[in-house]
């Protein structure tokens, strides 16, 4: 489960004022996106990929959320791949390859 803030049942233009615990906010693309995730989600071998992606583009001198540099429905397809793929073997070959091309 995720929550997406263009969903309507995260329609405010303000972001919500916390966050449920075990969860984290991530901003994603240029239109700087907010999703509310699970924590669980940072152990995973296909956030890791993005986190690593983050670190290139942000280094560590970076103000603000956790943000990843990556398109909106990618963002999207890869949240369906943590939620279908919990341990991450069979999609952590392919996401790579997915990041290169977005």
């Amino acid at each position: 489960m995720y929550c997406d803030s263009d969903e309507e049942s995260c329609a405010s233009p303000e972001p919500p004022p916390d966050v449920p615990k075990g969860y984290l906010a991530v901003y994603v693309g240029a239109e700087v996106r907010r999703f509310i995730i699970p924590t669980s989600y940072l152990t995973h071998p296909v956030f890791k990929i993005l986190l690593q992606k983050a670190e290139e583009e942000f280094r560590y001198d970076h103000n603000g959320g956790l943000t990843l540099p990556c398109k909106i429905e990618t963002f999207k397809y890869l949240l369906k791949c943590i939620e279908n793929h919990p341990k991450g073997y069979i999609v952590e070959s392919s996401v790579s390859e997915q990041l290169e091309i977005h």
